[in-house]
C-alpha cells in the first residue's frame, strides 16, 4: 500500500516494466489495480467532480483540496498514482455551448437550444469558459503534481455522446431515421474537433510525467484513451457502422493505446465490429447497472481474449479470481471495485497468494 508522494524511480519503473508487457502481450498475468481511500476521504459531497466548485474558485484552492485527497488514497498492485481532471463525461459538450448542470455524483449537458439538426455548427472557441477551466485545473495540477503523479487527461468523451447532449438524446434518436446525412457531418465536425481538444491537453502534459491516463484505469507509456459510444445502447448494429464505427476508426488511428468502454448489454451487438477494429488495443466490459458484473459474463470476456484484444473489467477480488480460473488472468486488467475503500493489505496478499497459485 503506497500513497503517491512514497512512489520512487523504482516503482515508477516496475510500473512502466509491467505495463508494457501487458500490452505487449508478453506478461502472462493479469494487471492488477486496486486504489483505497481512507474513511471520510470526500466529507464535502462524496464525490470528485471538479463542477461542483464555483468557478471563480482559484485552480490552485482546487488542488489544495485534492491534495488532501491523494494524501489519503493508496495505490496497490499496479494501480499508478494519478488525479483524474474529471469534469463529467463528455465535457466537450461544455466546450461547445452546452450549459452544465452538477448534482451529487454526476454532471449534466444540457442541450442547445436549436430548431433543427442543420442548425447546430459546433466550433472550437479557445475563450469558452469550460474549456478554459479544464485548461487552468489541468495547468495547476501539473504545476503541483508534474513527476509525482500522472495528471489524467478529462474526460472528453464518446462523439456520439457528445452529440447526444448538445442535441438531446430523443431528438437525436429521430434524426438517426430522419436526418441521417447530418448526423454524419455533425459527428464528423466533433471528431475533428476531439483530435484537437486531445491533442491540445497532451500537449501540456510535462516531460516528466510517468506516461499517460484517462478517467479509466489503464495506464500507458504515450498517448492513450478511453474511447466510448455510450448512445450506441440504442441504436442497431447497422446505425452503429453507419454512425460510430467511422469515427472510432479515425480515433484509433490517433492513439497509441486506444480502448472501448463497452457499457451495457445492449452494446453486445456491436461487439463484433468492436474486435473488427485492427488499431484498438481492448475492450472494457461494464455490464451496465443492474446487471451481474464481469465475472458472470464469462463467454462475453473469452470472446474479447480470443480476438486477440485485451480486456479490462470491473470486479471483487473473488470475481477476479474467478475469470483467472475459468479464462486464464493473461490479457485481463482486473480493476478491484469500491469494496477497495475497507480492503486491507492482508486481504491484497492473500488475494495475490490466490492469484499465482492459480497461474497463466
Amino acid at each position: 500500500m503506497t500513497r503517491y508522494f512514497e512512489y520512487q524511480d523504482c516503482d515508477w519503473a516496475r510500473l512502466e516494466t509491467d505495463w508494457r508487457a501487458w500490452w505487449d502481450g508478453k506478461s502472462d498475468r493479469p494487471i492488477v489495480t486496486i486504489v483505497t481511500h481512507d474513511p471520510g476521504t470526500f466529507p464535502e459531497s462524496g464525490d470528485d467532480f471538479l463542477t461542483r466548485f464555483p468557478l471563480e474558485k482559484p485552480a490552485e484552492e482546487i488542488i489544495d483540496y485534492f491534495e488532501q485527497v491523494l494524501q489519503r488514497t493508496h495505490f496497490y498492485g499496479d494501480a499508478c498514482p494519478k488525479w483524474w481532471v474529471n469534469f463529467g463525461a463528455g465535457v466537450i459538450a461544455a466546450f461547445l455551448g452546452s450549459d452544465v448542470e452538477y448534482s451529487t455524483g454526476t454532471t449534466w449537458f444540457k442541450p442547445v437550444p436549436v430548431e433543427s439538426l442543420a442548425d447546430l455548427h459546433p466550433e472550437y472557441d479557445p475563450d469558452n469558459i469550460w474549456w478554459r477551466r479544464a485548461q487552468d485545473i489541468t495547468q495547476a495540477s501539473i504545476d503541483r503534481w508534474a513527476g509525482k503523479l500522472v495528471v489524467a487527461y478529462t474526460d472528453l468523451g464518446g462523439n456520439m455522446d457528445i452529440l447526444a447532449s448538445l442535441r438531446g438524446t430523443q431528438n437525436l434518436l429521430f434524426d438517426c431515421i430522419e436526418a441521417p446525412d447530418e448526423v454524419i457531418r455533425l459527428i464528423s465536425e466533433i471528431t475533428v474537433l476531439w483530435q484537437r481538444y486531445f491533442d491540445e491537453l497532451e500537449a501540456m502534459m510535462p516531460p516528466q510525467q510517468h506516461g499517460r491516463a484517462a478517467w479509466a484505469p489503464p495506464w500507458s507509456p504515450t498517448r492513450g484513451y478511453m474511447l466510448q459510444s455510450d448512445f450506441s445502447y440504442m441504436i442497431s448494429p447497422d446505425m452503429f457502422e453507419r454512425f460510430v464505427l467511422p469515427d472510432l476508426v479515425t480515433c484509433c488511428e490517433t492513439l497509441d493505446y486506444p480502448f472501448y468502454h463497452m457499457d451495457g448489454k445492449g452494446q453486445l451487438p456491436h461487439l463484433d465490429m468492436l474486435l473488427s477494429i485492427d488499431k484498438l488495443r481492448g475492450v472494457q466490459w461494464q455490464p451496465g447497472d443492474g446487471q451481474p458484473l464481469a465475472d458472470h459474463w464469462l463467454d462475453v470476456l473469452r470472446k474479447i481474449r480470443e480476438s486477440g484484444k485485451l480486456c479490462q473489467v470491473f470486479v471483487t477480488l473473488d470475481g477476479a479470481l474467478n475469470i483467472a480460473r475459468e479464462l486464464g488472468g493473461k490479457g485481463f486488467l482486473f480493476d478491484i471495485l469500491d469494496q477497495g475503500r475497507t480492503i486491507t493489505p492482508q486481504q491484497v496478499d492473500a488475494f495475490y497468494e490466490e492469484l499465482d497459485r492459480i497461474g497463466p
